[in-house]
């Protein structure tokens, strides 16, 4: 079968954010197609767990990250993404045996791309959010005109970069139609295809507990830290007042102090958990309080897939197709977010068949196997492309 290298900036497993819970579904799809390699970025690489990919990859190796290189005009983000251990290592090994195709997860990594296309390789990069078009959204909410024009200034090296090593790609997949159409427009001839991002429809286990209102995200990506603040500080006063007894949980990983701060008798931090499906489990209703960033909330997919009824900002739910009523509720202001928990809350039924219906946009569109099909499809697409030059 033909050989897939992934190059991945995080730890998979246990998969503590959703780019990692996503590059471990696509591998393990992809696994059905290719002898898949993986090598991550690590600031710890003995101490890299593997799970479910030591019994589906061909090599699974972890390398120290550092030290800091690139441009001094390319974003912190790019700079620090680099491994001098890794680098040797695809030059060692690609020069032996180079693989038919490396898949770049994350734009921050795209820098690796001439290196893939040397060797011989498809060069594919996974953008799962256009990191420019998410500090551009950022800025637009600073009231504060130092802050909005030094947050423009990184967007604009984001966009420098990205456009910049994207170009040096063979194919970009991105995760919403939105950032597609987005490098199409930035980026004309560069080859672009969306991929929706799959999830398992494992059999729903729900023992759901009375009044408790999930929100997960990694705190180390700011947009989550400001929604989890904003739910504790403006939304759940007014839950508490319409639906005592009602329970917040603030799960995922890294909580920084200010999160860790909102713990009250009602409001629940649990910090890193290595599974999250008892949560899931347990779960009333999931809130997705986000309200910049980019690609797709794998989180809020993942509460879809699991039954049960999302409240979610525009931004949050942006890229996929829910509808207001029907497969989730939508809400901008405390006020209404508010609302719309204490509805949920109080409402069985309500629950019932919206979780439903949520549930049933990822069997529709997001399952993993259809995803991992759409992928393999277009490496042999390209790589046809490539044997024709």
């Amino acid at each position: 079968r033909p050989s897939l290298t992934i190059l991945s900036p995080l730890a998979l497993h246990p998969a503590l954010s959703g780019g990692a819970a996503h590059i471990q579904r696509t591998a393990l799809q992809l696994a059905r197609y290719y002898e898949v390699s993986i090598y991550t970025i690590t600031p710890e690489p003995a101490g890299a767990a593997w799970g479910p990919l030591s019994e589906r990859c061909r090599e699974l190796r972890a390398f120290r990250r550092g030290p800091v290189a690139g441009s001094w005009l390319d974003p912190p983000a790019a700079r620090m993404e680099r491994s001098a251990e890794l680098e040797r290592h695809l030059r060692s090994a690609w020069r032996r045996d180079p693989p038919d195709i490396v898949q770049i997860e994350f734009t921050t990594l795209a820098h690796y791309a001439p290196l893939a296309r040397a060797a011989g390789a498809l060069a594919v990069c996974t953008a799962h959010n256009l990191a420019f078009l998410a500090q551009l959204r950022r800025a637009r909410r600073e009231r504060s005109p130092l802050l909005r024009a030094r947050r423009m200034l990184g967007a604009l090296s984001m966009w420098r970069y990205e456009l910049r090593t994207l170009r040096a790609c063979d194919l970009v997949i991105t995760l919403s139609e939105g950032d597609a159409s987005a490098l199409r427009r930035w980026a004309p001839g560069l080859p672009v295809a969306c991929v929706p991002p799959g999830i398992e429809l494992d059999p729903v286990a729900r023992n759901p507990v009375d009044g408790l209102v999930l929100f997960v995200g990694g705190y180390l990506h700011p947009p989550n830290v400001e929604g989890a603040i904003w739910l504790a500080r403006e939304v759940w006063p007014l839950v508490r007042a319409a639906r005592p007894g009602a329970l917040l949980v603030l799960a995922g990983r890294d909580p920084p102090p200010q999160v860790r701060a909102l713990a009250g008798h009602d409001i629940e931090v649990p910090g890193t958990l290595p599974d999250l499906a008892p949560l899931y489990e347990r779960a009333s209703v999931a809130a997705a309080a986000v309200f910049w960033g980019g690609g797709v909330r794998i989180k809020i997919l993942d509460a879809l897939a699991a039954g049960i009824p999302v409240v979610s900002t525009a931004a949050a739910a942006d890229g996929l197709p829910l509808v207001h009523g029907e497969s989730a509720l939508l809400a901008e202001t405390p006020e209404e977010f508010a609302r719309a928990l204490v509805l949920l809350l109080n409402d069985g039924r309500l629950r019932a068949r919206i979780g439903a219906a949520g549930r049933a946009i990822v069997a529709r569109s997001h399952a993993a196997e259809r995803s991992g099909r759409l992928l393999a499809g277009l490496y042999e697409g390209a790589r046809a492309g490539l044997t024709r030059r």
